[in-house]
């Protein structure tokens, strides 16, 4: 059955693209309940026309044909997005499921695998990660035609008792800690002290300055050149990343927001002055804004992983050791958002001030680089656990706090 969801009269329905007919009785309110019914109608379809693939052989094809996809440069899907899928296979699909027609997995098929996977030490929000993924998987067999039920996909781990653990930290995904302005600005006037000493000095305080100033991903860093400043009209073009396991230099960005022109206020531009100034000093033929130290590639995720730890060691934000050229962390409030605790302090700044009304929503995405300001909302606006005195003064008036008396 080769289906699909289109708006009809203020409304939705499910229809068969081949006659065109729609195939349930009158219209849905929303999107959502119309792909409930269509995933429903499959699923009738694949108990009738049993699949001829077992989950295992389909999901271990699903993988091959997705890396060979990914191997492509060229091609928008990335080596990173398959690599969740290949490690859902070695590590849990194949040792744990209990394999079936693909028609046949339903949702006790996938209680009983996670099941298995929770007794072999597997954590709530790593089987939380594998659910996902087969929830996609399922839905390209279905696009492909190859008549899975569909069952799982009305499936909730959450709802699942059983693997559900009482702690919330195991539960739910960790949130990003936040670098404090005090931190930020004890680095800045340190690291500004010692910039021209060498170049090892400079890096770390072109580093922490751009991560500061623009919020940037490690990716869109590494893709950098000079010729993305614009110093007659106050601009940084991000439209290109570095990735060495995709093939690169990639004029391709995490979305489509993430092409943006990032205006820069004249401290940032002198910022960047100096540091293109320092570059050329000491890597004159790079044509890269912040290069390696070594060879003609952009800074490596070592160097970057070592700058950055040894910078929050040397202030007090993290306990570290050398263990052969490496940098191993004992400590640090900062672990797992070396980078992007900065992009989500910046974030947070400019969400907060949406309040004095000298920003706006559209502007703040720009900045940050999303499509969508609900995703920057979304992804960023847990952070303000501290409201301004003109939101307490607010919050006060409308509770009528002066009933107290004290």
């Amino acid at each position: 059955m080769n289906t699909a969801i289109r708006r009809k009269r203020g409304g939705w329905q499910v229809v068969d693209k081949t006659t065109r007919h729609q195939l349930h009785q009158g219209l849905f309110s929303t999107k959502r309940k119309a792909e409930e019914c269509r995933d429903k109608l499959l699923s009738k379809l694949a108990e009738s026309k049993p699949s001829k693939l077992t989950f295992k052989t389909a999901f271990k094809q699903f993988v091959d044909k997705r890396e060979e996809i990914a191997s492509d440069p060229s091609i928008a899907l990335t080596n990173q997005s398959v690599s969740a899928y290949k490690s859902d296979w070695s590590l849990r699909i194949e040792p744990y499921m209990d394999d079936c027609l693909l028609s046949d997995f339903k949702i006790d098929q996938m209680k009983n695998f996670l099941l298995k996977c929770k007794k072999n030490g597997y954590e709530y929000k790593r089987l939380e990660r594998t659910v996902r993924n087969i929830k996609t998987f399922l839905r390209e067999m279905s696009a492909d035609g190859n008549n899975p039920c569909l069952d799982m996909l009305f499936f909730r781990i959450d709802k699942f008792h059983a693997i559900v653990p009482a702690d919330h930290d195991k539960r739910y995904e960790k949130e990003t800690v936040v670098i404090d302005d005090k931190s930020i600005e004890t680095m800045l006037k340190s690291l500004a002290a010692k910039k021209d000493i060498d170049f090892e000095n400079a890096y770390k305080f072109a580093l922490i300055c751009i991560l500061f100033l623009f919020g940037l991903r490690r990716s869109e860093i590494k893709g950098l050149q000079p010729k993305d400043v614009d110093f007659d009209n106050g601009l940084l073009s991000i439209n290109k990343v570095y990735n060495n396991r995709e093939g690169g230099l990639l004029k391709r960005t995490k979305n489509r927001g993430s092409f943006r022109d990032i205006d820069a206020d004249p401290k940032a531009l002198k910022f960047l002055q100096w540091w293109i100034d320092t570059v050329e000093k000491y890597k004159p033929q790079t044509k890269w804004l912040f290069p390696a130290m070594r060879g003609d590639q952009p800074l490596s995720d070592k160097l970057i992983s070592n700058l950055m730890w040894t910078t929050y060691a040397e202030h007090g934000l993290a306990e570290i050791k050398h263990v052969r050229g490496h940098i191993k962390v004992i400590s640090s409030p900062l672990k797992g958002a070396t980078m992007k605790t900065f992009r989500h302090s910046l974030a947070t700044k400019l969400i907060n001030d949406l309040y004095s009304g000298n920003l706006n929503p559209n502007y703040v995405k720009s900045v940050v680089g999303h499509s969508r300001f609900q995703t920057t909302q979304d992804r960023y606006g847990n952070h303000n656990a501290r409201a301004t005195k003109k939101l307490t003064n607010a919050k006060s008036a409308a509770l009528r706090t002066d009933l107290i008396e004290i």
